[in-house]
């Protein structure tokens, strides 16, 4: 950040002074703090729009950023919401499919994060076929009889983060600056 000189004489107009230039510091300092989360949560978001556009359940994911200005500075959410399919097997949410991937056609390596959740590739409750190399056949929504090999983790989440914390100290810098 730029050095700032606060100067004023030992006064009661120049300490008046020396309060008025803290102010407009604190406020300034509180403006870029919220500028900082702002475009840093719009890295994320750009990065995992792009990532669930590369799948094609990427249609029934949202994306959206919260954000939170508090005393103490800003608050920023990256939030992703997928639909939740229901078939004879359970439930799952298109988020984790498209996050952690499934079916081994499509994913030999899984999201580095999937073992700290539990989630993964095979890791859907009575899963069969993940690891079937010729895929398996599935009755839709439409009462249709589809073939799949999976689908493929494209890591929206997993990927923004990367992005933030590659994109923090440049976009940092150019705020403050």
């Amino acid at each position: 950040m730029a050095k700032r000189v606060i100067k004023g004489k030992l006064s009661s107009k120049g300490v008046q002074s020396i309060i008025d230039q803290l102010q407009d510091y604190k406020q300034d300092l509180h403006r870029k703090t919220e500028l900082l989360c702002q475009r840093l949560a719009e890295t994320g978001l750009n990065v995992a729009q792009a990532a669930v556009g590369e799948s094609p359940l990427g249609k029934t994911i949202t994306l959206q950023i919260q954000m939170e200005t508090r005393a103490d500075g800003c608050k920023a959410m990256l939030i992703a919401v997928g639909q939740t399919k229901a078939n004879d097997y359970g439930t799952v949410n298109t988020l984790l499919l498209v996050e952690f991937g499934a079916g081994i056609r499509y994913n030999h390596t899984g999201n580095p994060k999937a073992p700290e959740f539990g989630m993964g590739v095979g890791t859907f409750p009575d899963q069969k076929w993940a690891f079937n190399e010729d895929g398996w056949w599935y009755l839709g929504d439409d009462d249709e009889w589809h073939h799949s090999y999976g689908v493929k983790a494209t890591m929206p989440m997993y990927n923004a983060s990367v992005a933030i914390r590659q994109q923090i100290a440049a976009i940092t810098k150019e705020v403050f600056g």
